[in-house]
């Protein structure tokens, strides 16, 4: 006799990789791959049996988190891992809040190799554990991206944003700020710990978050060339002249319409 148990098996590594996968889909690839008919009912046990031991083993590693801190501490002094945690009541097991890491080779190699230029920005972490995953990169010799610290957090907020920051300000020595460019989206809540945390620092935008912005007035694509050649300016006349012909350009345009 099939069960659930064992269809759920059979199927674990397919459910992991398709977590959204419908129940009718399951039915089917048990009916052609095992050559059984299962009820819906029965597809639903599997699925839960599937996602149940996920929850399980996500649990389980976040519980070693303090191990691998515990691990790279005395191996690399100079390391910066954070963590947070926090009580849901008085009696209940802490439960996970944010994590940070910064390793000392990467603090090193950026302020040695790097120019004075931080990338930030953030992404969502899919999972049966939702969390919000924030990266620090920054611009090697080489014109590449290099990784400088990580976080991941319960939400991208004001309140993750600075904790973040005051932690990499710290680690790098960005007291003072001044001399440095942070780029990233047009985030409201990272503006505001940006301002807060490192006042002196130059703020911009990702360029591509800005022609995001133009594509959606009118005429902005018909001005994408010319948006690109301005980002690309190595000289300060060379810009004037980009600008002035984008003026130009504007002009004629709606003339035109």
């Amino acid at each position: 006799m099939v069960t659930a148990a064992m269809i759920a098996q059979h199927f674990e590594a397919i459910i992991k990789d398709h977590p959204k996968m419908k129940l009718s889909e399951i039915q089917r690839r048990c009916a052609t791959k095992m050559h059984v008919n299962v009820t819906i009912d029965c597809c639903y046990k599997k699925k839960k049996i599937v996602k149940e031991k996920m929850v399980g083993n996500h649990k389980e590693e976040f519980g070693l988190l303090w191990d691998y801190a515990n691990e790279i501490g005395p191996k690399t002094p100079e390391s910066s891992i954070k963590m947070v945690v926090q009580g849901v009541t008085a009696d209940s097991l802490p439960h996970f809040k944010r994590y940070y890491v910064c390793f000392d080779a990467l603090r090193r190699g950026w302020k040695v190799g790097c120019r004075l230029l931080i990338g930030l920005d953030g992404c969502f972490l899919k999972g049966p554990l939702k969390s919000e995953f924030l990266a620090t990169v920054g611009k090697d010799a080489n014109n590449q991206m290099f990784p400088i610290a990580w976080v991941v957090v319960e939400v991208e907020c004001t309140d993750s944003w600075t904790w973040l920051l005051s932690l990499l300000s710290t680690n790098l020595g960005l007291e003072d700020s001044y001399g440095y460019t942070i780029i990233s989206d047009q985030q409201k809540d990272l503006e505001i710990a940006i301002s807060d945390i490192l006042p002196r620092v130059e703020h911009r935008n990702c360029v591509k978050h800005v022609f995001a912005n133009w594509l959606g007035r009118k005429l902005g694509k018909s001005y994408e060339c010319d948006f690109w050649k301005i980002v690309k300016w190595t000289t300060e006349r060379e810009r004037e002249d980009l600008c002035s012909a984008l003026e130009k350009k504007k002009i004629r345009m709606l003339t035109i319409i």
